[in-house]
């Protein structure tokens, strides 16, 4: 399970612009519109289940997989999980600051999380039962509240800022599971970054023309990933195609040198087009790359 998390993990990087009051977009669910007050201004979705049944991506784990220090009890906690998924609402001043929602789904073990040092004090305590049968775990007891809440159907929802009030008035009387987030059927990953993110101190000053942003890794069948960005006008679209292409004229020789310590590089094919306000790439035919790395017969780099 280790392998499918490095292999498929994102890094969802936010900081922040202007703390503004959220308006329920007509883009939200009446979920996300009841539960969040409005639309998220960044979705994730993880489907480790997918992953770890995946031909190529998942399958049982051989020796040359790419792994971090074994930690067992918290492989055990992984496998129990079948996806996890975000939703970030960008209403404070500062990323950390600003709320977020984590559903995850599946059976995860809370003893074996307990297991983990560093959540080991915050689950200590004896949790509050709702009236809904929802267990209540108090995370927080500092300026940003957050709470754990275990679902009888042992899906957990984590809520942390101010749409944590929000999530416990809900669950109060609602037990049931959150609607998934919206995603590909064959996506494995999925990430959703929307205009919303520039009010964010660090991306405002930088995203000038930004829209909203998606990312989008799919099955082996597919054997693809993709990332398209969306502006806010034909102006910006054509800007930032530019310099993108310019940074491309340098990806043949790149590709060579690392098709000269792994041949499988040579099928990996790049695109980049733009369809009005929006520019999409596409990394294709990965498979064959993957399966190089993972048998052995493409040795990784010492640094990787």
């Amino acid at each position: 399970m280790a392998r499918v998390v490095a292999w498929f993990s994102v890094l969802l990087l936010v900081a922040c612009g202007s703390a503004s009051s959220r308006i329920a977009s007509p883009d939200a669910t009446s979920w996300e519109s009841k539960v969040l007050g409005g639309a998220p201004d960044a979705r994730l979705v993880l489907r480790l289940d997918r992953a770890n049944a995946d031909p190529v991506y998942g399958g049982p784990q051989t020796p040359y997989d790419r792994r971090s220090p074994s930690d067992p009890e918290l492989e055990a906690f992984l496998v129990a999980v079948d996806s996890l998924e975000l939703w970030f609402v960008a209403d404070a001043r500062e990323a950390d600051r600003s709320s977020f929602l984590l559903v995850v789904r599946g059976k995860p073990d809370l003893e074996r999380l307990k297991q983990q040092s560093d959540v080991r004090g915050l689950l200590s305590r004896s949790p509050e039962r709702l009236p809904s049968g929802v267990l209540a775990y108090l995370l927080s007891d500092g300026a940003t509240p957050a709470e754990l809440f275990v679902l009888p159907s042992g899906t957990w929802v984590v809520a942390a800022g101010r749409i944590a009030g929000r999530v416990r008035y809900h669950l109060f009387s609602h037990a049931e599971d959150p609607p998934p987030a919206p995603n590909e059927s064959d996506a494995i990953l999925a990430l959703w970054i929307g205009p919303g993110a520039t009010r964010l101190r660090s991306v405002g000053k930088r995203a000038a023309g930004f829209e909203e942003l998606s990312v989008i890794i799919r099955s082996s069948q597919r054997g693809d990933m993709e990332l398209t960005v969306k502006f806010t006008d034909e102006k910006a679209a054509k800007a930032a195609l530019a310099e993108v292409q310019t940074l491309l004229v340098q990806l043949p020789a790149a590709q060579k040198e690392l098709a000269d310590s792994c041949p499988a590089w040579e099928a990996v094919r790049f695109g980049l087009q733009r369809d009005g306000r929006a520019i999409t790439g596409r990394v294709s035919q990965l498979p064959a790359l993957i399966r190089a790395y993972r048998s052995g017969a493409c040795r990784r780099s010492k640094h990787d």
